[in-house]
């Protein structure tokens, strides 16, 4: 965990105010911004495959390249409500989750029972609600879910709370269908092998461990737009429809499905200095994060400050109005 002295967050952020722009770039408050010893970040991503695995895995690799004295880590999860307890509780610095299991843990809802204290360094990219099937497959829409084998995400993941709401949705009781808690590799495996009728999963697009089932198997996603409506009624704004594109995966068709928002989130007790640099290299370095990962979906500084409900850490903050975001 960050061994770095924790300074106040208050007078930091004061201090940075008027700060030039070509000052700050030079460096971070009395110090190069790439000087930060004997600093140990841990990042939480999500399922090998995924998108927050292959971007984690980059992100983690140019830190330690850009920033003297950083190592950083990643460690396999099952992604966002993991994700979010494990920088809640201080067990991971970084953490990539959805926005709307984000606005759940701040606001004490859903599946969590008290608010709990997180910020963001940026919102990432939208992700896209997979609702994966075999070409042949019967299953047109949601409701042909009924007495089916769904792959529904892991104990602990966005997917599986995002499943459940669209199963609700559509008028689906939880004991109507036969769910997993598979993994994502685990549940492309199974529809590969037939033991799966169908599997949930929340991505960015293309997903590689869906790109890797569609190269062996013809697979359809499940049109979901019509469901948009009733979950942004029920849930708020962090839903909203988005196309996937018939070239994602080799679909027949293009289909309407559930966009959610990404974020980046931390403790607002990340040191000031840490976090201002760790949010440059996001967008300073991202030559690099496509080089170690080839067109892995990044950050992107026009959208970046848009974190709502969750606020931003005073560290990434800075660093957007340098940038006169």
């Amino acid at each position: 965990m960050i061994s770095t002295m924790l300074t106040s967050r208050r007078g930091l952020l004061a201090g940075a105010v008027g700060v030039p722009v070509a000052a700050a770039l030079s460096g971070c408050v009395g110090r190069s911004w790439d000087e930060l010893p004997g600093t140990r970040l841990s990042i939480a991503t999500g399922n090998r495959g995924g998108v927050f695995d292959k971007y984690g895995n980059a992100l983690a690799a140019v830190l330690e390249e850009r920033l003297d004295g950083v190592t950083a880590t990643t460690h396999h999860t099952n992604a966002s409500l993991i994700n979010l307890r494990e920088v809640a509780h201080g067990r991971s610095d970084i953490g990539f989750a959805l926005g709307d299991a984000a606005a759940d843990a701040i606001r004490g809802t859903g599946p969590f029972a008290d608010p709990v204290d997180l910020v963001a360094l940026t919102r990432t990219y939208d992700s896209f609600v997979h609702l994966v099937v075999t070409a042949d497959s019967p299953v047109k829409e949601v409701a042909h879910l009924r007495g089916r084998r769904v792959g529904l995400g892991g104990r602990g993941s966005g997917t599986r709370l995002v499943a459940g709401r669209i199963l609700a949705a559509a008028g689906i009781a939880s004991g109507e269908v036969t769910g997993t808690d598979h993994t994502l590799e685990q549940s492309a495996d199974g529809l590969r092998r037939g033991q799966l009728d169908a599997f949930f999963f929340v991505s960015g697009i293309p997903n590689t461990a869906v790109t890797q089932l569609s190269d062996s198997v013809p697979i359809r996603l499940v049109d979901l737009g019509a469901l948009v409506p009733e979950l942004t009624e029920t849930y708020g704004p962090e839903y909203t429809m988005g196309p996937v594109p018939t070239s994602s995966y080799g679909l027949p068709r293009a289909v309407d499905t559930v966009s959610v928002k990404n974020h980046l989130v931390v403790h607002p007790d990340l040191d000031v200095n840490l976090a201002y640099a760790v949010t440059r290299v996001m967008f300073e370095a991202q030559d690099r994060v496509d080089r170690i990962s080839p067109q892995v979906r990044q950050p992107n500084l026009g959208a970046a400050i848009f974190t709502s409900p969750l606020p931003l850490h005073p560290g990434a903050e800075r660093y957007y109005r340098e940038r006169r975001l």
